[in-house]
């Protein structure tokens, strides 16, 4: 009887450690762009020198579109626990439906994204029109 209560404590307190281990690492975070100024901060930490002005977010906050001064574009969004970027060019295809735009990136593994970006879906749409595609 002492053993299967010393057993079933020391799996409790097992659990609880990886429980919280878990959580230290931040494994099964549910990443969200919080807002504009989040946005403009993981653009300009995935590329040096690039100052981001503006910022079109997805309403649930996964993805965003981020363009500087210069005009250049870069896609963030998330990617497991952490958030990925890479610059939206020529080589991206995007895609306008209503309030949605979907873009292609030319690397398979970043996969699609699409972002609901409401009324202003159109005016981003356009926006790659300039690099020659939409």
């Amino acid at each position: 009887m002492t053993a299967v209560l010393v057993q079933t404590g020391a799996s409790l307190v097992a659990v609880l450690f990886i429980a919280w281990l878990v959580g230290r690492m931040g494994l099964g975070a549910d990443p969200r762009i919080a807002d504009e100024a989040h946005a403009i901060r993981l653009a300009e930490e995935a590329e040096a020198g690039f100052r981001g002005i503006e910022v079109a977010r997805d309403r649930a906050g996964f993805a965003a579109i981020v363009r500087n001064a210069e005009g250049r574009m870069m896609l963030i969004r998330a990617h497991g626990n952490h958030f990925a970027a890479r610059p939206v060019d020529a080589s991206v295809i995007g895609r306008l439906d209503k309030d949605f735009l979907t873009l292609t990136m030319p690397e398979r593994t970043f996969g699609a994204v699409t972002l609901q970006l409401g009324k202003d879906a159109g005016m981003w749409a356009s926006r790659m029109r300039e690099f020659g595609r939409a």
